[in-house]
């Protein structure tokens, strides 16, 4: 199903958290836009795909390509929500489970946001997939290109392709991306 993407500025609020939540499979797009109906601030991460068409009409068959956007992560919306809202996505007939997120680690939640919205960017000119494993690297900043300015992530080699890697802690996987590190400036994180 086509989605047009949407850029949301994800930010941190007093009145309402972000939350993952967790859907029937396949009904993604269908809880994005019933909370976009009500008007609560919901992010999907899309990439595209290829979406092949069989056609059979009589005796003869056929098939096309279409290009479109899929969710990134399979079976999971992010939305901004206060109490009462928190209460009414219980009611859609889309949602599995609501993950906590408590407002102590709303910072870093938003920041995993962002960092999806950088692979977003990526995905259209590299391949990106979700995994539910990572290996312990470095951790990085970009620096350059603009775009991507600020953004934080692991940058892995394997099988002589660069990686650029965003952690997902309260999902519980990671998204990556491939990249020529020759094309973008890096800042090692410290970690105490």
């Amino acid at each position: 199903m086509k989605i047009a993407p949407r850029k949301i500025v994800i930010t941190e609020d007093e009145d309402s958290l972000w939350y993952p939540l967790r859907t029937v499979p396949r009904h993604e797009i269908k809880l994005y836009r019933q909370l976009e109906e009500k008007g609560i601030p919901a992010y999907l991460p899309v990439m595209p795909a290829i979406k092949v068409h069989q056609v059979y009409y009589k005796t003869n068959s056929y098939r096309y390509e279409d290009e479109v956007l899929r969710p990134m992560l399979p079976s999971y919306v992010f939305a901004r929500l206060d109490s009462t809202q928190r209460l009414s996505v219980w009611r859609t007939n889309s949602v599995r489970a609501l993950l906590d997120v408590p407002k102590i680690q709303q910072g870093s939640f938003v920041e995993e946001l962002r960092g999806l919205q950088v692979m977003e960017e990526l995905a259209l000119n590299a391949r990106v997939e979700y995994k539910k494993e990572i290996a312990v690297n470095d951790r990085f900043v970009i620096e350059e290109p603009r775009q991507f300015e600020g953004s934080c992530g692991y940058l892995i080699e394997r099988r002589k392709r660069f990686l650029w890697v965003v952690k997902l802690e309260i999902v519980g996987g990671y998204v990556t991306a491939e990249i020529d590190p020759r094309q973008y400036k890096f800042t090692k994180i410290q970690v105490p």
